[in-house]
């Protein structure tokens, strides 16, 4: 349910590509540090360890995130400023949950 989430979002900002390309370029992006980092890494570092999301991040996400990145380039509208934004941007995205996952334990945070 989630990865059909993902890719309805990713057909919605797809056609944002044309006036903001800055929108696609950092959900490539997300989907590009997701497979990489939560699912294929994670599965080579444990010696192949299966891990179901590696699945859908090979078949699904690496090359849906290449894709976007290919289109910007031959479509002229990928320079380093939209690239560089684009990652950081994904990346963010992506620590974000971790933060504050990793925040909800400080004291500050507890209620009660």
């Amino acid at each position: 349910m989630i990865n059909a989430i993902v890719i309805a979002l990713g057909v919605a900002q797809a056609e944002l590509a044309p006036a903001l390309p800055f929108a696609p370029l950092t959900f490539a992006s997300i989907m590009l540090i997701n497979a990489v980092f939560f699912h294929i890494l994670p599965v080579l570092r444990t010696n192949g360890r299966f891990s179901p999301g590696v699945v859908s991040a090979v078949i699904l996400f690496f090359p849906a995130g290449l894709a976007v990145w290919w289109r910007a380039g031959r479509d002229g509208v990928l320079n380093w400023t939209t690239a560089a934004s684009a990652v950081a941007a994904g990346a963010l995205l992506m620590a974000y949950p971790i933060v504050m996952l990793n925040l909800r334990g400080l004291p500050y945070f507890r209620q009660g």
